[in-house]
């Protein structure tokens, strides 16, 4: 049986949705109350990236090429909506159960396979080669940009558009709301003056790749109650370190991917950074870390635990959204 297949006899069954039942979890779509219903647009089209003026639309046929869209769609349409999404997501995310039936493309560059699942809208990010994206325009294929991934400075934005685009722009508000909420929260204990002092650095190699400013990685370690040493510095993106910067740099502590603590302060020289003299060096799940769309909140409660004792702040949490 093909993977086509396979997605047409899933979509026969009812689609079972349920809420998030982890402490501090977002939840997914269920049935709307009626202010949350497909209200009058107030919009008739939604602009991508690339100035494309994309309808406003109940879609119903939807492939996800972009794991910022995967996370977001799930929470606010019907999973019977959902044709596809990104391989990513389905077997490496840190929550492929939510995605059961659904088929997965590697990226836009899946052109057949997503033409012959005959989707009335695809969602990308503009990374993916535009040879890719102009095959599907040309079959006929309505297709929408991200635009590029920098952290909480498109994801909110992001979810309005998906939102907004697919007519629920209610559902897109709360759920950003809901979001945001619980991210500020992570560390909203520690007053400033108690904040440590720590960079992400991953180990690629020999060579030292950081994350700061418009990316997730800085977002991540704000939240999580962290202050960015290398953003103090004037670094942006995702700077190549060199063993001098990271000595110059010396930040009290260093989160890096799980696994390669050890390594990290082996690494020739590092031995004498504060981290490493401290033993505060700490690794997080790459998967979790990398993630730039709503992972960034697990992501920021790793870090919070990592660093702090995690006391009691997530009791705070309500486990419902707000109303």
């Amino acid at each position: 049986m093909n993977r086509i297949n396979v997605l047409n006899g899933s979509l026969l069954a009812t689609a079972l949705v349920t809420s998030a039942t982890l402490t501090g979890a977002l939840t997914v779509w269920s049935p709307a109350p009626e202010a949350l219903r497909i209200q009058p647009a107030r919009q008739t089209s939604v602009e991508d990236v690339n100035d494309v003026q994309v309808p406003v639309h109940a879609y119903s046929r939807i492939v996800s090429a972009s794991t910022i869209a995967d996370q977001v769609l799930i929470r606010l349409i019907e999973p019977s909506r959902i044709l596809a999404v990104s391989d990513h997501t389905l077997h490496g995310g840190d929550e492929p159960w939510r995605y059961d039936g659904k088929l997965g493309v590697g990226t836009a560059q899946d052109v057949e396979l997503i033409i012959q699942l005959r989707p009335d809208l695809v969602f990308v990010n503009n990374f993916v080669d535009a040879r890719h994206v102009q095959r599907l325009k040309e079959a006929g294929v309505m297709v929408f940009d991200l635009g590029p991934m920098l952290g909480m400075e498109t994801l909110v934005p992001n979810i309005h558009q998906i939102s907004s685009l697919l007519g629920v722009p209610e559902r897109g508000e709360a759920l950003a709301r809901e979001f945001e909420r619980r991210l500020n929260a992570v560390a909203a204990d520690i007053p400033p003056s108690a904040r440590r002092r720590g960079l992400y650095v991953g180990i690629h190699g020999d060579r030292l790749y950081g994350g700061t400013v418009r990316t997730s990685f800085h977002d991540v370690l704000r939240a999580g109650g962290l202050i960015d040493v290398a953003a103090e510095a004037g670094y942006e993106g995702w700077p190549a370190y060199t063993s001098e910067e990271l000595l110059t740099l010396n930040p009290q502590w260093i989160i890096t991917n799980k696994g390669r603590e050890d390594a990290f302060c082996r690494h020739a020289g590092f031995d004498a950074l504060d981290a490493c003299q401290a033993s505060q060096v700490r690794g997080i799940d790459t998967d979790l870390m990398s993630d730039p769309g709503l992972g960034i909140l697990k992501a920021a409660e790793a870090v919070r635990d990592a660093v702090y004792d995690s006391g009691s702040y997530r009791v705070q949490l309500r486990s419902d959204p707000e109303p």
